[in-house]
Formats: C-alpha cells, sequence, structure tokens
C-alpha cells in the first residue's frame, strides 16, 4: 500500500502557512466594497469565518459614507464596482494614512494590478478563484497597518509631548524673563535709594558744617548746581509773615548784568502763592514772569522755572527757585533729588535759626529768676 502523501503534504503545508501567517490583535475591521451579485455574500462570509469583522457596502459614495462614521482596518475592494473605483484606495488612504487596501477582480489583470498598487493598495488578488488565501492576506495586510497605525500614534504622543515641553520651556522663559525684569527694576530701585541715601548723606555732612546761614545757602546752591548743572537760582529767606528777602542767589548766565532787582521782583510775585505750596511747582512756560513790571525779561524768556518751599513745623523757612533755557529742561530725575535735598536744606535752617535765638543774652533781672538757673547759679 502506497503512503498518503497527499494528506501528509497537506497537513505540512497548511502548518506552514499557520506558522508565517502574522497574528492580528483582536478582530480585523474589513469595509468591502463590491456591487451586490458579484460574489460579494462569499467573500464577506471568508473575511467573518476567519475571525474578523465585515461591513459590506454595494457603492464608492456608502463606502465614503462608511469610512467617515466608523473606523476601518482594511478596504477590500472590487475594481469593477466603478470605472475609476482603484483611485478611490488613494482618496481613503489620503483620509486615514494607516488605512489599507486589497484590490480584487475576478479575473487576472496585470495593469488593474499596477495601476492599484500605484495608488496606494497594498495587495491585490483574483476573486474568489483565490478566495482560501484572502484570510492570511487580510492577516498580513491589517497587520502592517496597525503597525503603522502604532508607530503614528507613538509619532502624535511625542509631538504632543514636544508641545506640551515647547509651551513649558516657553512659559519658563516668560516666567524668567519677567523674573529677570522684576530683579532689574529692584536693582535699580535699590541703586537709586543707595544712591539717593548717598547723596543726602553728603549734602547733610556738608551744610552741617555751616552756621551761617548766608554761608550754608550758597553752599547749598553750589551742592545743587554741581548735581543738575549750570542754573540760576535764588532762595528768599522769610523776614516776616508774608515777607521774604534774598538769602542768596546765582546768576550763572546773566554775569554782564545786574539782576537784584528782578529777583526782588520775583520773589515779590512768587513766594506769595508757593508759601502754602507743599509740592515742588515747575513753570515749563516762564513768560508770565518776564511779561511783569521790573522784571529783566531776557533772565526769563523761554526759560524753564522750578521752585519749591522749605517748610519746619509747618512753616515756611525759605523758598527755592531755579531757572535756566528751556533747551536744557529740568528732568523728573532732579525733581527726584531736589525733593530729598529740600528737607535736609529746611532741617538746617531750622537748626541754625534755634541756635541764633538760643545765642540771645537774657540775663534774670529778680531772685524769682535766678531760682530758675538752679545748682547753675552757685
Amino acid at each position: 500500500m502506497k503512503p498518503n502523501n497527499n494528506i501528509d503534504n497537506s497537513t505540512s503545508k497548511q502548518a506552514d502557512h499557520t506558522k508565517t501567517m502574522p497574528e492580528v490583535e483582536g478582530p480585523a475591521s474589513v469595509l468591502l466594497i463590491a456591487p451586490q451579485g458579484t460574489n460579494s455574500d462569499a467573500i464577506g462570509g471568508c473575511v467573518r469565518s476567519s475571525g474578523h469583522r465585515c461591513t459590506p457596502v454595494g457603492s464608492l459614495d456608502a463606502a465614503r459614507t462608511a469610512l467617515s462614521t466608523s473606523d476601518f482596518d482594511l478596504v477590500l475592494l472590487d475594481t469593477t464596482t466603478h470605472d475609476d473605483a482603484v483611485s478611490f484606495i488613494g482618496e481613503a488612504r489620503a483620509a486615514c494614512p494607516w488605512l489599507r487596501a486589497i484590490a480584487y477582480s475576478r479575473e487576472s489583470d496585470s495593469e488593474g494590478t499596477i495601476e492599484a498598487i500605484r495608488v496606494g493598495a497594498t495587495d491585490y488578488m483574483t476573486l474568489p478563484e483565490s478566495l482560501e488565501d484572502l484570510p492570511g492576506r487580510i492577516g498580513k495586510v491589517v497587520a502592517q497597518g496597525r503597525s503603522h497605525r502604532r508607530r503614528e500614534q507613538k509619532m502624535q504622543r511625542l509631538m504632543d509631548a514636544c508641545e506640551t515641553l515647547r509651551a513649558s520651556k516657553d512659559e519658563m522663559s516668560q516666567q524668567v524673563d519677567v523674573l529677570c525684569s522684576d530683579l532689574a527694576s529692584a536693582y535699580r530701585n535699590i541703586k537709586d535709594q543707595m544712591s539717593t541715601v548717598e547723596m543726602t548723606t553728603e549734602f547733610r555732612t556738608l551744610i552741617n558744617q555751616e552756621l551761617d546761614v548766608e554761608d550754608m545757602l550758597r553752599t547749598t546752591l553750589e551742592y545743587i548746581l554741581k548735581k543738575i548743572g549750570p542754573t540760576n537760582g535764588v532762595v528768599h529767606l522769610r523776614e516776616d509773615e508774608g515777607k521774604y528777602g534774598i538769602g542768596a542767589f546765582v546768576n550763572f548766565e546773566w554775569q554782564d548784568r545786574n539782576i537784584m532787582p528782578s529777583l526782588e521782583k520775583l520773589g515779590e510775585v512768587l513766594c506769595g502763592p508757593m508759601q502754602g505750596e507743599d509740592a515742588l511747582m515747575k513753570f515749563e512756560d516762564a513768560q508770565s514772569f518776564a511779561n511783569h513790571d521790573g522784571v529783566d525779561p531776557d533772565l526769563f524768556e523761554d526759560s524753564e522755572v522750578v521752585s519749591f518751599t522749605c517748610n519746619r513745623n509747618g512753616n515756611c523757612l525759605a523758598i527755592v527757585t531755579l531757572f535756566r533755557s528751556s533747551t536744557t529742561p529740568f528732568t523728573d530725575d532732579m525733581a527726584s533729588m531736589l525733593d530729598a535735598l529740600r528737607d535736609i536744606l529746611a532741617e538746617q535752617l531750622g537748626r541754625i535759626l534755634r541756635v541764633y535765638k538760643r545765642s540771645t543774652n537774657e540775663w534774670p533781672k529778680d531772685a524769682e529768676d535766678e531760682a530758675d538757673w538752679g545748682d547753675l547759679a552757685a
């Protein structure tokens, strides 16, 4: 008896086919595009019997609708569905790059095969002639598609992570920029404060050495001019209630003429309104001063005028007025500096006035007055 080689070979081939057939993670979702009456039932049954889901449609329009509403792993396309049915593969894959396609026809067609592969089909079959090969081909094609899909999803996750990192980096960079800006601003503020402290300490030390009012005022004007540059200036001292006289002045620009009468007239015009003013005043248009009788118009024409009071214990002890050409205007930094210096000037003026009062000799005239001297009278 001859051995049954056919059975042995068939079993061997089946074992080899099972071993090499790629595994699909779960059932594949297959969209079958084939007209009714073209063995579509047999093909669909084969797909289902191999463990996959199959959704049959009879036209390309129905296929487009199905793709827009459901997720598929594979398109199984009968090229006879439409004259230009093969082009649908490129259309479908453009929308879903991981989607795979197998084109088939009832007869072998080399030109159709080339065209299908060219537009994006992964495989081309002759059905139902090769129906027994369909499950293996589906498994192989779907495995490729799912592998591509996993790569795409992984790449998308990486891109999302990179975008998140980029956004975090941008946010961090913005926060660092804001922090650096805040630190720079804080440094500038501290530097300005230290400069102000240094300046006021220097100024206080300088004028504390002066116990003569006129000498102290001249020192003050010299120090101010050193800080703000060439400027004409005058200090009107309080002499009586509502009356002010010139205590010191600087004639920087008009050294060839006597400006005292104009400065005295300026005091009459300016000191009255200014004595109740607590803020620094800046007159950018000094033409109104130039128009007063008794004032040399050249002094104030096209000039800027800055004036401020020196107040101590609610009393205006002096009014300082500075003026110079509008081509070299007074700046905001100068205003901050003058505001810091005027308090020190007022403090020293008050101290000198107290010294003057204490220097007045008033001796006791009777025994009752002598008692007030206590032990010092002994």
